[in-house]
C-alpha cells in the first residue's frame, strides 16, 4: 500500500467515524461522491486550480468554501478544509473511494465490475448479480463494462478477486501454453 493510500484510508477512517456517531455515515457518502462528482466533472483547467500547491491555501479555501459551503455538511466542509491546508487535494478520490468501501462494508454491499465485449441483457445481468450475492452472502453492485476487444465472454472483478473466463484470456492461455511446448 502507498503512503497516499495509507494517508486516504485515515482521512476516510476518521470520517466514517465521525459520521457513526450521529449515524450519518450514509449522508456524508453521499456529500462525498457529490463533491468527487462535480470536482470530476470540471473543466481539466479548473480541476487543476483545486489541486495546484502553487496556489495560495486562502485563496484556493475561499473559493471551496463558496462553492460548497451551503451544499455539504459540517465534517464534509472540515476534510475538504483540512486537505486545502495540509495541501493533500489529489488524495481527494482515493478518500471517497476508501470511505466507499467502509460504507459497503458496514451495509453488507459488494461492488462488483463485469467486463464484457458486448452489453449483458437485463436477464443476464441480474443471474450474474444473484450468482455473485449467493457466492458473497452480501448484497452485490453491478457496474459493467465494454471491451471489444475481450472478443467474448466475461471477466468479473469483486474488490482484489479477479475471475477472466473472456476468449482473450484463453487464447493467450493456449498460445503460452504451445510456446512452452515447444521449448
Amino acid at each position: 500500500m502507498s503512503i497516499s493510500q495509507a494517508a486516504a484510508r485515515v482521512y476516510a477512517q476518521a470520517l466514517f467515524d465521525i459520521g457513526a456517531v450521529d449515524g450519518s455515515t450514509a449522508r456524508i457518502g453521499d456529500e462525498l461522491n457529490a463533491v468527487g462528482n462535480a470536482l470530476g466533472g470540471l473543466d481539466p483547467q479548473l480541476r487543476a486550480f483545486f489541486e495546484m500547491p502553487q496556489l495560495r491555501r486562502d485563496d484556493k479555501w475561499h473559493v471551496v468554501s463558496l462553492a460548497f459551503e451551503d451544499k455539504v455538511s459540517r465534517p464534509v466542509m472540515g476534510l475538504l478544509h483540512v486537505l486545502v491546508v495540509k495541501r493533500r487535494e489529489l488524495l481527494l478520490d482515493a478518500i471517497i473511494a476508501e470511505f466507499n468501501d467502509l460504507l459497503d462494508t458496514e451495509v453488507g454491499r459488494v461492488q462488483a465490475t463485469v467486463l464484457t465485449a458486448y452489453p449483458l441483457d437485463a436477464e443476464l445481468a441480474d443471474s450474474l448479480r444473484a450468482a455473485i450475492e449467493r457466492q458473497t452472502q452480501r448484497q452485490v453492485v453491478l457496474h459493467q463494462r465494454i471491451d471489444p476487444s475481450l472478443i467474448g465472454g466475461i471477466r468479473v472483478s469483486i474488490g482484489d478477486l479477479v475471475v477472466d473466463g473472456t476468449l482473450r484470456r484463453a487464447l493467450a492461455d493456449m498460445r503460452q501454453a504451445f510456446t512452452s511446448s515447444l521449448a
